[in-house]
């Protein structure tokens, strides 16, 4: 952890102003992208600069395990985290912010229209019952034909109005339902890593937590897969740059053509990734996790234009399987925790916590 700019104040005898506040940031956001030798662009930037603010703790957390574990991070890890803990304070919340007030907007003016209708329903109504009260018992043909010629003109001028409060709330009911829609894209969006495009943890966990209500309720079995890879810096110091992202995508790939229909993937930080597969014991989730290895164990890091080979990917791949009286989050502790022991052979490796699991 970097020193606290904010804590100097004392020694200076100077109070801190939020400028110079934000100089001091500034200066150990580019001091430690230096030190990392992280890319100088916007998102690293924001990232280091709430580092040395500390005012995200659960980045300050994530981006020294990353530290603590590998001595560096990725660039694909620093995408990670920005996504993780600073988009969502961004645009994508300013668009969920202005579609909502544009819902609302239209909800009120499809209320407006209703008003309308039923003002236009109590007129027609009304007009008929002055013609009632015009056509006394014994009245002319003239007095008859007069009044049915009114009621004739109010019906049609009701007519004429109902059609168009009809045609503005079909409008509306359009312009709502598009604009719902939007919304939903967006949330989406939100659930999403940018970079593979798989779901991210928090919905990962969400979706875990409703499958494994199912499998509980219904007594089949539901297996985790974490799988962590091991020697992305190393693969990056091979190839003489940062391919992080490129090992990102083309393992989200594999993983997704190994799981197919069985399961669901997420990407849960930089190198780590998350599967569910529902109905799923120690059995079938070991082959799926078999093919996984097999894929990378063929898959060549190869230099362009050279055709030098980088090298291979490793991981480290650990399970955990439901039982009665865990829920989501320890699934995942149990798998990553497996994932870690299994990191520790020299090649790829698979580990499973072997206590009892729910039949399948």
């Amino acid at each position: 952890m970097i020193n606290d700019p904010k804590s100097n104040s004392v020694q200076t005898g100077k109070v801190k102003t939020p400028r110079s506040l934000s100089w001091e940031f500034g200066r150990a956001a580019f001091k430690l992208i230096v030190q990392y030798k992280s890319s100088a662009d916007p998102k690293s930037y924001a990232v280091w600069y709430a580092y040395a603010a500390q005012s995200k703790p659960a980045l300050n957390k994530e981006l020294d395990e990353i530290l603590a574990e590998n001595g560096g991070i990725t660039a694909v890890e620093v995408q990670q985290l920005h996504d993780t803990h600073l988009r969502i304070d961004g645009l994508a919340e300013e668009n969920l912010e202005t579609i909502s007030r544009a819902i609302e907007d239209k909800v009120a003016g499809a209320q407006t229209l209703m008003t309308e209708a039923i003002s236009t329903t109590d007129e027609y109504v009304s007009s008929l019952d002055r013609a009632k009260e015009q056509l006394p018992l014994g009245s002319t043909r003239e007095q008859i034909v007069g009044a049915i010629e009114g009621i004739i003109e109010q019906g049609e001028a009701s007519k004429k109005s109902a059609l168009g409060v009809q045609s503005a709330l079909q409008s509306t009911h359009s312009e709502i339902s598009q604009l719902s829609s939007r919304v939903g894209k967006v949330r989406d969006k939100l659930m999403r890593d940018s970079v593979t495009e798989l779901m991210n943890r928090q919905k990962f966990v969400s979706v875990l937590d409703e499958k494994s209500a199912e499998a509980l309720t219904n007594g089949y079995s539901l297996t985790v897969l974490i799988l962590s890879l091991k020697n992305v810096q190393a693969l990056n110091e091979s190839a003489d740059m940062d391919i992080s992202e490129f090992i990102v995508k083309s393992v989200s790939e594999i993983i997704t053509k190994a799981v197919g229909s069985k399961g669901i993937c997420a990407r849960f930080s930089g190198t780590v990734f998350g599967i569910v597969l529902p109905r799923s014991a120690y059995a079938d989730a070991s082959k799926v996790a078999r093919a996984i290895i097999d894929e990378l164990d063929i898959f060549k890091l190869m230099k362009r234009p050279s055709g030098d080979i980088v090298g291979y990917i490793t991981c480290g791949i650990g399970g955990s399987s439901l039982r009665a009286g865990i829920g989501p989050d320890d699934l995942i502790k149990l798998a990553t925790e497996q994932a870690q022991q299994a990191k520790h052979s020299d090649k790829s490796g698979i580990k499973f916590d072997l206590r009892n699991q729910q039949a399948a």
